[in-house]
């Protein structure tokens, strides 16, 4: 049976030429689509599926040099960027995901919005926001890798409902790739927990408040006693 091949690019991307990770679907003239917007196949109610990502371990050149660039930028460990690039999508800027995480880092819509991507499938864009948003997670729980891949993967909100690494088979695995990659032990708890500071604070009017916030406005004496 022969079939006649149309090829929809719905997002260009400047100064690369990789096609690998599109969707393929069959349309009803019996034809084989492949497209890289997702959109326009969930509009059709077509049946889809996801090409994997490509598997070869070298980086492109251009990508390693713009992460080096961007960890330095937002002085982030580097071995802990290119894990999880690997890990995504093994540098396909057209990768997508069965929950419609798009890119090299895999952008969710929110995620890619709240740090001003306009295009998800641009690897620029989408490398920087991807830093971004692991310099922001990596911050947030004070260097602890498990946690931090744990929030990338699975959300903040997972994060907090388990008081640490949630219970996902898929999380869990994740974290494990991660840091297998970055060439670190991936022994960690599920209920590996941030640890927080403890702070006594005692005001000008002889007032001891013990508390695990800090005062915005310090007018006494300040210790951290944890």
């Amino acid at each position: 049976m022969k079939f006649k091949i149309i090829i929809f690019f719905g997002a260009w991307f400047i100064g690369a030429s990789l096609f690998a990770g599109l969707i393929v679907r069959q349309d009803r003239n019996g034809h084989i689509v492949l497209t890289n917007t997702l959109e326009k196949v969930r509009a059709k109610k077509e049946s889809i599926t996801f090409l994997p990502a490509a598997r070869n371990h070298a980086v492109p050149l251009h990508y390693k040099e713009k992460i080096q660039s961007l960890t330095q930028k937002h002085q982030l460990r580097e071995d802990l960027v290119f894990a999880v690039a690997r890990a995504e999508s093994s540098f396909n800027p057209f990768a997508v995901s069965p929950k419609g995480a798009v890119g090299i880092m895999q952008l969710m819509k929110d995620t890619a919005r709240q740090y001003g991507v306009i295009n998800r499938y641009n690897a620029s864009e989408n490398m920087e926001a991807g830093v971004k948003h692991l310099k922001y997670l990596y911050e947030k729980y004070r260097g602890n890798i498990p946690l931090t891949l744990a929030a990338y993967n699975a959300g903040e909100e997972a994060v907090s409902k388990y008081g640490g690494v949630p219970p996902y088979p898929e999380t869990k695995q994740y974290i494990r790739r991660v840091m297998s990659l970055m060439g670190v032990s991936s022994t960690f708890s599920s209920a590996a927990r941030v640890k927080t500071k403890i702070y006594k604070y005692t005001t000008s009017a002889g007032t001891t408040i013990i508390t695990d916030t800090l005062p915005s406005q310090i007018t006494g004496t300040l210790e951290i006693i944890n």
